[in-house]
């Protein structure tokens, strides 16, 4: 009754891939992929904040003041003051007055400003790689869902042929059974392999499901049966794409420790203008009045002491050491991680030559114990083996296939292969 209430606001995509490439192209498209778009967006407007400290910052301003004893209409220097009491010309006096004008400032050199502006596109550029590392990672998630999928369904294969062979020799002990020549509880060690198989595929079954779940978690795509993969290329391994993200985050971290610097050394010339237009309509004289002035002013800012710059100094010089660390430590793990995964596929190779062999020996084998069992000349126990035999030496070859593309997927995402042009 649950289930029906929700399905009016579920819309649950049945959209049925063909090919891995399909599945691999919706992968841009998810919020996972959006959410690392939006971060190098943001890296991206940090920059642009940065270029606008090179613009001039304009304002209109307008006020009204009120001061307690007339007060001048607008500055007036001594000199100015004394040329105009000497020719008895009436100041602009008013204990009102009206101010409307015009600001700007803008910044004539800056030194921090260019490193901050060189660390902002080195985030950018680790944002973006970033983004391409999670598009890959994800890819590899994809191939390793598909690949135990591919896995289960082949399981699902051989338990059934298993169950076939086997209720093919439940019926001839039942024949056996009913004619008095056979006792009961051999019906009963088949039946009892008969269940245990059906367990077994109610178990692979549930597996299914989970993985089928994943894969549409990913991609957004509800899949009914696993992918066919091929290697189509093989992984360029000439450097490890997975160390590239913190390098940049690296050399970022050592660009601000140097911005701070050059804030604590260098100074700031800057250049400010502004013209006033000033009002009043209570002057000394009882008559409206209005004067105009202004300025432009090139000023220079030294610094001298700045205790906080210090500790930002000494608190960068930390980050640098921390990002410099974490570089080396992943570059050693991923150098042994990717010695590691390489060897595990030349052993995982030859297991699956191996066990293929394996397969077709213990399956003329069955075939022997089948006639053998029959004519009574072999157990039922020993029988039932020789089907368990066949059944695990599938189960490995399968588990190995399996494993051989999990750890492929991986080696691609460390050395940076999109795996689009890998495995299709």
């Amino acid at each position: 009754m649950k289930r029906l209430m929700l399905i009016p606001f579920i819309t649950v995509v049945c959209l049925e891939a063909t090919t891995m490439r399909e599945l691999f192209d919706t992968l841009s498209h998810q919020p996972t992929t959006e959410l690392d778009k939006v971060a190098t967006q943001k890296a991206t407007l940090a920059k642009e904040k940065i270029e606008a400290n090179y613009y001039p910052k304009i304002d209109l301003f307008g006020n009204h003041t009120h001061y307690n004893s007339p007060s001048n209409l607008k500055p007036i220097d001594p000199i100015a003051t004394a040329e105009l009491t000497k020719n008895h010309d009436a100041l602009p006096f008013a204990q009102n007055i009206e101010k409307i004008g015009i600001k700007a400032s803008m910044p004539l050199f800056i030194k921090e400003l260019s490193t901050l502006g060189k660390k902002a596109d080195l985030l950018i550029q680790s944002a973006k790689l970033k983004k391409r590392l999670n598009l890959y990672q994800n890819e590899a998630l994809l191939v390793g869902y598909n690949a135990s999928l591919v896995y289960l369904e082949k399981m699902l294969l051989a338990l059934n042929q298993t169950k076939k062979s086997l209720d093919t020799t439940q019926r001839n002990i039942k024949i056996a059974v009913d004619s008095g020549r056979t006792p009961a509880i051999a019906l009963d060690k088949i039946e009892e392999k008969l269940n245990s198989l059906d367990i077994s595929i109610n178990n692979i079954e549930l597996k299914q499901i989970e993985l089928i779940s994943n894969i549409e978690d990913l991609t957004a795509i509800e899949i009914k049966h696993p992918i066919s993969m091929e290697l189509i290329s093989d992984i360029d391994k000439q450097k490890l794409f997975a160390l590239e993200p913190l390098e940049k985050s690296l050399d970022a971290s050592r660009l601000e420790v140097q911005a701070t610097q050059e804030k604590k050394t260098y100074p700031k010339v800057s250049l400010n203008l502004m013209w006033s237009q000033n009002y009043t309509t209570d002057t000394i004289n009882n008559k409206s009045d209005n004067e105009g002035y202004g300025y432009y002013q090139v000023g220079v800012e030294i610094p001298l002491y700045n205790k906080s710059l210090d500790s930002d100094i000494a608190m960068g010089k930390i980050t640098v050491m921390k990002n410099r660390l974490k570089l080396e430590k992943s570059k050693q793990s991923l150098r042994v991680e990717a010695k590691k995964i390489q060897k595990e596929l030349n052993l995982l190779e030859i297991s699956q030559g191996l066990t293929l062999k394996n397969i077709e020996k213990q399956e003329n084998l069955l075939n022997y114990a089948k006639v053998a069992f029959e004519t009574g000349s072999m157990t039922e126990e020993d029988y039932l083996q020789y089907e368990d035999d066949v059944l695990e030496s599938k189960a490995k070859y399968y588990e190995v296939d399996a494993q051989k593309w999990q750890s492929l997927a991986k080696l691609a995402v460390i050395y940076g292969n999109d795996l689009k042009g890998v495995i299709k």
